[in-house]
């Protein structure tokens, strides 16, 4: 009788230590009032007991928690990205949620591509290891740590929600929610004061918003007031990017005029694209098989290891490439979830197989997002180094490392291609390629109508290279004598003439049905 008296204190107690918190009147009854508010959606960090027991009043309406940054030159890294949102939006909406706390204090925030950071952000759903297990879309949007080691200052959203910027369009506001986040990473704990950023429940997307003088007086508690406090002004949509590195330039920068990837180039002749006498826009290994890419169209390494005879259209494969796209760039395959990119002029597309990803925007993003300079108007070439399993972009003189974990390129980059001894710039396309397992991989550099194969230890061009395409690469000598004798190359099966249709639609077939089966 006892326990079950005692019991219901507790909830009784609980149920008026909630009131408080949303501003209820403290009646310990569950009313429609009450249920209202815990249906809201809100922060997952827990709650502080703040109130008195003696008098069962508020002491103050900012709350600290027991803890804050022995520093006031914090870092702070992004792990991933939420597929609702462009990159750039979502690095935009991350740094002005730290602008509102920098704003008013001597603390400063920069963001870190890559390695540890003060503060790591990423999104996650469900168990993600950190005790704190997301409950799907609904109630709990984020929850963050309070200064400290290890996890301390780590900030988590939930991705089952549906994230937004800068708009009133139904979902969540990824700012609003970032800069309630990060006061919890700054040592502040939940208010109850309805207007306060760090009231726990989730108020909406608001315009020019400014932060309320409650949280002011506690994260001022904290750190101090900003010496020389800044204009005062309204949220600004696109202020400074952050994180952005200069990059070294060892000599002038030379590449090709820049062309509109929208703009037409003038098509091939059929009797003309052959891929060992047409240079290739691009060339990957994707799925551990070999892609060729000329033009509108695409070849395949056959079985015996030679390129296929019939061209498949870049359309009815991958679906979803807007209409005007005549060729690619450039493209390689994700290591760490198998995600295939394709670089078109200054934007790129996200695949899985041959598919675009979920709610991806059929016109491209743009190559800026990784970090890329806004004047780099193509990437010549995109592959996997498998000397170090990192991934590395080259446009012109140039080339860059890319973080895929973060999706953005590392410090000190770009460099100068000249690191790649004897490699001809601008390249044509690159990439790695493995015979078996036990095969550490060869580099290959592709420059016109000629290739280089590169000594990846030795960090130079193999003595004997460059070789002319045409005669030297994977049977292209016996085919282009064979091709000769046959005529037209889509005629060529590799015994006799044939129906080129009827090979055509066989071979779109079977790459379809393997390749979404992998």
């Amino acid at each position: 009788m006892t326990q079950n008296l005692m019991s219901q204190e507790d909830l009784t107690d609980a149920i008026k230590r909630l009131q408080r918190k949303g501003n209820l009147s403290p009646t310990g009854i569950v009313d429609q009032r009450t249920i209202a508010l815990m249906n809201r959606k809100r922060c997952g960090v827990p709650d502080e007991d703040e109130f008195s027991e003696e008098f069962g009043r508020r002491r103050k309406r900012y709350v600290l928690s027991h803890s804050s940054w022995d520093k006031k030159d914090l870092t702070y890294r992004i792990l991933n990205y939420t597929p609702d949102m462009a990159m750039k939006d979502v690095r935009q909406a991350i740094f002005e949620g730290f602008q509102v706390w920098s704003d008013v204090t001597d603390l400063t925030f920069s963001e870190v591509p890559s390695g540890n950071a003060d503060i790591m952000i990423k999104f996650a759903n469900g168990y993600h290891k950190d005790g704190y297990p997301f409950d799907g879309k609904g109630l709990i949007l984020a929850h963050a740590f309070y200064p400290g080691a290890d996890k301390g200052g780590d900030t988590h959203f939930d991705d089952d929600e549906y994230w937004t910027y800068n708009s009133e369009e139904e979902g969540v506001d990824l700012f609003m929610v970032a800069a309630h986040e990060f006061g919890h990473a700054l040592g502040l704990g939940h208010s109850n004061e309805p207007g306060a950023l760090m009231y726990p429940w989730y108020q909406g997307y608001q315009a020019n918003f400014r932060l309320p003088p409650d949280d002011v007086i506690g994260i001022q508690t904290l750190y101090g007031a900003r010496r020389r406090l800044p204009p005062t002004k309204d949220r600004n949509p696109t202020p400074r990017p952050p994180g952005r590195v200069t990059p070294r330039m060892p000599r002038p920068r030379t590449r090709p005029p820049p062309r509109d990837p929208m703009t037409p180039r003038p098509p091939y002749k059929g009797e003309e694209i052959d891929p060992c006498t047409t240079p290739f826009d691009a060339i990957a290994v994707l799925r551990g098989e070999l892609f060729l890419f000329i033009g509108e169209f695409f070849w395949r390494q056959t079985d015996q290891g030679l390129i296929s005879q019939e061209k498949i259209s870049l359309h009815s494969f991958w679906m979803g490439l807007p209409h005007e796209v005549d060729h690619i760039d450039a493209v390689f395959e994700r290591l760490n979830d198998q995600k295939i990119i394709f670089f078109i002029g200054d934007r790129y597309w996200v695949y899985n197989s041959n598919s675009p990803v979920s709610r991806f925007p059929p016109e491209g993003r743009p190559i800026t997002e990784f970090g890329i300079p806004s004047d780099v108007k193509k990437i010549d070439a995109a592959f996997v180094w498998s000397y170090n399993s990192r991934t590395y972009l080259i446009s012109g003189d140039m080339y860059w490392k890319l973080n895929t974990e973060n999706n953005h390129i590392e410090m000190d980059y770009p460099r100068d291609m000249s690191i790649w001894r004897n490699v001809q710039v601008p390249v044509s396309t690159a990439f790695q390629y493995k015979t078996g397992p036990k095969d550490k991989g060869r580099t290959y550099f592709f420059k016109d109508d000629q290739f280089y194969l590169f000594y990846d230890d030795k960090m130079r061009v193999k003595k004997g290279y460059p070789k002319k395409v045409n005669e030297d690469w994977w049977g292209c000598k016996r085919r282009v004598a064979e091709i000769s004798k046959y005529g037209n190359p889509e005629e060529y099966t590799g015994n006799k003439a044939s129906s080129a249709t009827t090979g055509l639609l066989t071979t779109v077939i079977c790459v379809c049905l393997a390749f979404i089966g992998r």
